[in-house]
C-alpha cells in the first residue's frame, strides 16, 4: 500500500509533536532523570549470540543492493521511562547482532547507535535531529507515545522510518497523528483493552468492575478507554470511576477512600497505570484491607517492576507479551526460555519484563523487510513491512497492517500474581475490538 508522505500528515505530526512533547514534559517534571547522556554503539564485528528466533530473514547471496542499515535508538537509559526502554533496546540490539553475523540485512552489515535521551522530550528532537544529520536511515524510539512523538516527528519529517520499541497507543500508528513512516510491534491498545474486558467477562466471570484511570499518559488513557468500551458491550456495568496522575508525588489516600465503599461492589477493579505508580496505588488499596482482585488491561505493570515493590501481591492480573522465566512459570511457547536464556548471556542478568520480545521482533522483522524490498530507503521499507507474511519471529506468527501499523495476529498472555508469583493463565485474541472512535483504522486492523 502507497501512502502519501507530504501535506496534511506533515501539518499534523507537527501538532502532536507539540502535544506530546507537553505530555511528556509533565511527567518529566513530576520524576527525577538525573544522570549524563551515554551513547554506545557497535558494528558488524559485535560477538552475538545465538539466534532464538524460529524465522530468520535470509541473507542475499547475490552482491549487496542496499545500502547498509544505520540504525539510530533514540531511546532512554536514565529516567522514568527507562524501565520500559533499557531492555527492548539491548533485544533489539541482539536481533541485529544475530542477523549481523547470520551474513548480515541484504548483503550488508547494520550498524546501529544507541544515544540516551535522559526521558527528556527537547534532548529526544535533538537527538533525533543530530541522527538525521548523521546519515541515520532507521530511527528507534521509544517505548511509549509521548516520549516517542518528538523523535518521530522528526523522522517522519525526513521520510525515514520510526520504529518504536513497543508503544501500543493508536496514535503512534495510525497513519495520520505521527504519519505512515511511525511504526510499532505492539497489538495496540485497541486489542489489548478488549482482550482484558473478554477475559474478565468471559472467563472469570466479573461483571463489575471499578476503573481506577491513571490519565497521565495516552498509553494509559486509550487502553482505559479500550476496556470500558468492550466491558459495556459485553454487559458489563462500572460501579465506579475515579482518576489519578500517575507521577512519583501520587498520593493514593483519597482514590483509595472514594474506592472504599465502591469496592464491595465490584468483582475487579481495573488500573490502566505504569509503574511506579500503579505499584503505589496497589499497594495502597491492599494496605487500606481491600482484597478486590486488581487487573491491568496491558502489559505495563508486570514483572518484576511489580514483584520488586510488592513482593507478596496476590490477586492481581496483567496482560504481557510473554510469561517471562525470571518471574514467572508456564509460557507455552518454549521459545521465550530460549530467547531469556541468549538474552541472559549477552547482558548478563535475564529480562525481567516482556516487552524486550516485541523489540527483538522488530529487528528480526526489520531485516525481513529490507530484504524483501533490496532498498533501504524509508518508504520502500514501511511498505515492505505492510507486506511481509505473517511470520513467526519469536512467540508466533505475526504481521503488520497497512491500515494502522501496529501488529496483527498476536497472543496475548494473561498472567496471575499469587504471593508475589507469577504464573501463565491463558492465551488471548480478542473475539471483537471495542468501538470507541468510529473509522479509527486501528479500531478494524486485527
Amino acid at each position: 500500500m502507497v501512502h502519501p508522505f507530504k501535506g496534511e500528515v506533515m501539518k499534523k505530526s507537527a501538532l502532536i509533536g507539540v502535544a506530546a512533547t507537553a505530555a511528556a514534559t509533565l511527567l518529566l517534571a513530576a520524576c527525577s532523570s538525573s544522570g549524563t547522556t551515554t551513547e554506545s554503539s557497535a558494528a558488524a564485528s559485535a560477538a552475538p549470540a545465538a539466534s532464538v528466533a524460529p524465522a530468520e530473514p535470509a541473507a542475499s547471496a547475490a552482491a549487496a543492493s542496499c545500502e547498509p542499515l544505520n540504525i539510530h535508538l533514540v531511546v532512554a537509559k536514565t529516567g522514568i521511562i527507562s524501565p520500559f526502554d533499557v531492555e527492548p533496546a539491548q533485544a533489539f540490539e541482539m536481533a541485529i547482532d544475530e542477523m549481523n553475523a547470520a551474513g548480515g540485512i541484504c548483503g550488508q552489515q547494520a550498524t546501529y547507535t544507541w544515544t540516551d535521551t535522559k526521558s527528556d522530550p527537547a534532548l529526544t528532537t535533538q537527538i533525533a535531529e543530530e541522527a538525521v544529520a548523521a546519515g541515520a536511515n532507521i530511527i528507534v524510539t521509544t517505548c511509549d507515545f509521548d516520549f516517542a512523538a518528538p523523535a518521530a516527528t522528526v523522522a517522519q519529517a525526513n521520510n525515514i522510518p520510526a520504529l518504536s520499541l513497543c508503544l501500543g497507543d493508536r496514535k503512534g500508528t495510525d497513519l495520520v497523528t505521527i504519519g505512515p513512516m511511525s511504526l510499532s510491534p505492539s497489538p495496540g491498545n485497541a486489542f489489548k483493552g478488549s482482550a482484558a474486558a473478554e477475559f474478565a467477562y468471559n472467563t472469570k466471570g466479573w461483571k463489575t468492575a471499578y476503573v481506577l484511570q491513571d490519565d497521565l499518559l495516552e498509553y494509559t488513557k486509550s487502553l482505559g478507554a479500550y476496556f470500558k468500551g468492550r466491558f459495556a458491550e459485553l454487559g458489563g456495568t462500572l460501579v465506579g470511576e475515579d482518576v489519578f496522575t500517575g507521577n512519583e508525588q501520587l498520593d493514593p489516600s483519597v482514590n483509595v477512600t472514594r474506592l472504599r465503599d465502591a469496592a464491595a461492589n465490584a468483582d475487579v477493579i481495573i488500573i490502566p497505570s505504569v509503574v511506579p505508580a500503579a505499584t503505589t496505588m496497589i499497594k495502597a488499596i491492599r494496605d487500606a484491607g481491600i482484597d478486590t482482585p486488581i487487573m491491568m488491561p496491558g502489559a505495563a505493570v508486570d514483572g518484576t517492576l511489580v514483584t520488586g515493590s510488592i513482593p507478596d501481591i496476590s490477586d492481581f492480573y496483567s496482560l504481557p507479551f510473554a510469561c517471562m522465566p525470571a518471574y514467572c512459570e508456564g509460557d507455552p511457547n518454549p521459545n521465550v526460555k530460549v530467547f531469556s536464556d541468549a538474552f541472559t548471556a549477552k547482558w548478563g542478568a535475564p529480562p525481567t519484563l516482556a516487552y524486550p520480545v516485541l523489540s527483538y521482533e522488530l529487528a528480526k522483522a526489520l531485516g525481513a523487510a529490507v530484504e524483501q524490498a533490496q532498498a533501504t530507503d524509508g518508504p520502500a521499507i514501511i511498505n515492505a513491512f505492510e507486506t511481509l507474511p505473517a511470520t513467526d519471529y519469536l512467540t508466533g506468527p505475526i504481521k503488520w497492517s497497512p491500515f494502522c501499523h501496529h501488529t496483527t495476529g498476536r497472543l496475548q498472555r494473561v498472567v496471575e500474581y499469587q504471593n508475589g508469583k507469577a504464573k501463565f493463565v491463558m492465551l488471548i485474541t480478542p473475539e471483537k475490538i471495542a468501538t470507541i472512535d468510529p473509522g479509527n483504522p486501528c479500531e478494524t486492523a486485527q
